[in-house]
């Protein structure tokens, strides 16, 4: 079982380094969907950079927690931003990138609450 998590794990940190790449490089397709949402466009590499060590986060576990939080954040907003600007055919990524992040954070605030059990027991 632990080797699918960090199957899954890889898989999702390389969506995250594969679309925080393209807003650093400032691929066409990412910097005219800044412009179509009138966002400034140093938001696009500064979500990139956030995107691109945010998925190495993912894979050290002292920082997952914290790396998938600020990913959620993210997707929530990235989510928003299609649906506010009508483009519903690039809902689906986000939402299950959101999904995703969102099973790091629950699978990791289990083993943190097991590990507060197993203090409590050897106390």
């Amino acid at each position: 079982m632990k080797v699918i998590g960090y199957i899954f794990l890889v898989v999702l940190a390389g969506v995250f380094v594969m679309t925080g790449l393209n807003k650093v490089m400032g691929a066409e397709m990412m910097v005219q969907t800044f412009e179509s949402f009138s966002y400034p466009k140093w938001t696009m590499y500064l979500l990139g950079a956030v995107e691109l060590l945010s998925a190495v986060g993912l894979l050290i576990p002292r920082t997952r927690m914290v790396a998938a939080g600020v990913l959620t954040f993210i997707l929530i907003g990235a989510l928003g931003s299609h649906l506010i600007y009508g483009q519903y055919g690039a809902v689906a990524l986000p939402a299950v990138l959101l999904v995703a992040n969102i099973v790091v954070l629950v699978i990791g605030m289990r083993k943190l609450e097991e590990e507060e059990v197993l203090e409590v027991i050897q106390a």
